[in-house]
């Protein structure tokens, strides 16, 4: 039996060209899609290892969209924000697909080619963004997009919401200031955080949110998220039905919003499974959630089955409801149970490790399952100063003596002071 390879800090033994840089997106040399990693193909055949020498380092930007700036989640239409629109006719803009939209809309941003003057249109057939200037071809190339002329509501329009929450809560005016002017917002249904000064005015001030956002229920979070199975501590303030189907890049979640977790800063790791090319692939789903990851892959990519593994009764049973609601029963299997106990080996082409925490210690499991030459998808939340170092050493150990190619490495969001959630895309090959 081979002994497990073990990695000290700075050793790359198992590991073809680490990264050394964390949080940074990490292009391929030589590609158009070198200055974003989310678009990089990595089910491609071809090698991916990343050559630190020449690979490009461009930091990771977190940018709010639009839809957060005005308190809504990332990816839900705002409701009710334009009130008797100027239109502007004949105004160039981008139409893309939902899916795409977010991607396409920073890489547009950061070279400064949104007409932030207009509102983003989100409608039946896609997202149209409006623009200043033609982006290039080379731009646009990744993306399915077609450049048209539309009217749009100019955004002096808009009313940020909290305006009309603080004008309508029935508080002493000396605290409407510490009205939060966030919110996470999970179809009808809102999760606010209020500062101690306001316990005493809980029922007005959810009052006041439900009013003006037009919400069946209103939730206080009072202590994050908790325990082996990721529920939320949440307190009702308003309304008593807490199930919500939430619209996400056309993908719709339902679930009990009071007793289950959905993270809105993941948001672009759910879009990048959108956009995974896996075609006619086995994958395995290992914390499926109630199909976080599962869905975007089964709705908008080809494989041939996605295996979604699930512990939480309450969770799966909205796993299921959610592979019918998006219509995928043909390629999303459900697997309600310890992830541990599903049996088989070497039969998927990738496997995702969508857990914090604790997630090396089902690595073991991942490799058994996990054919020769497939791709993990491992995230891991880590001290920083231990980046990128543990969570490779991690991966090494776990492939016994295997090769660890690193196609990916970055930071999905910081989840603590000197904590960052990070995921690492490798392809593990067995050792001959």
């Amino acid at each position: 039996m081979n002994e497990k390879a073990t990695v000290a800090p700075g050793d790359t033994t198992g590991v073809t060209n680490p990264p050394r840089m964390p949080f940074a997106y990490f292009g391929l040399p030589g590609s158009e899609m070198s200055a974003d990693a989310r678009l990089v193909d990595i089910s491609s055949t071809e090698t991916r290892a990343v050559n630190v020498a020449s690979a490009s380092l461009i930091p990771a930007v977190k940018s709010e969209t639009d839809y957060m700036t005005f308190g809504q989640a990332a990816g839900c239409p705002a409701r009710s924000v334009n009130i008797r629109p100027t239109i502007a006719n004949g105004v160039l803009a981008v139409r893309v697909k939902r899916s795409e939209a977010e991607a396409l809309r920073k890489r547009l941003a950061k070279l400064h080619l949104v007409d932030k003057t207009r509102t983003i249109i989100d409608d039946s057939d896609g997202v149209v963004i409006p623009l200043v200037a033609v982006p290039s071809a080379s731009l646009l190339t990744p993306f399915d997009v077609s450049i048209v002329e539309e009217d749009f509501p100019t955004r002096s329009c808009r009313i940020d919401p909290i305006v009309m929450v603080r004008q309508a809560a029935d508080i002493p005016d000396d605290l409407k200031p510490l009205l939060p002017g966030k919110w996470e917002r999970f179809g009808d249904v809102a999760v606010i955080r209020l500062d101690d000064k306001l316990d005493d005015y809980e029922r007005e001030v959810a009052q006041a949110y439900a009013r003006v956002l037009q919400l069946r229920s209103v939730l206080r979070d009072v202590g994050g998220i908790s325990g082996d199975m990721r529920q939320p501590v949440i307190r009702r303030l308003f309304g008593t039905d807490t199930v919500a189907t939430h619209l996400e890049t056309g993908i719709r979640y339902r679930f009990d919003v009071a007793k289950i977790m959905f993270s809105s800063g993941n948001i672009e790791e759910r879009q990048r499974m959108a956009e995974l090319k896996c075609d006619d692939e086995t994958i395995v789903d290992m914390f499926a959630g109630i199909g976080y990851f599962s869905l975007p892959l089964a709705v908008y990519q080809r494989p041939e089955k996605v295996i979604a593994c699930e512990i939480n009764p309450l969770a799966c049973g909205y796993l299921v409801e959610n592979i019918s609601l998006n219509e995928v029963q043909d390629k999303v299997q459900p697997f309600q149970g310890d992830n541990r106990d599903l049996p088989g080996e070497a039969f998927a082409d990738r496997v995702i490790m969508g857990y914090v925490k604790t997630t090396h210690e089902f690595l073991p499991k991942a490799m058994t399952i996990l054919k020769d030459g497939g791709i993990v998808h491992y995230h891991e939340t880590c001290p920083n100063e231990l980046l990128p170092d543990r969570p490779l050493q991690r991966l090494s150990s776990s492939a016994n003596e295997g090769r660890v190619e690193v196609l990916r490495m970055k930071e999905i969001k910081s989840y603590a002071p000197g904590v960052s959630h990070i995921v690492v895309d490798a392809r593990i090959t067995r050792p001959s």
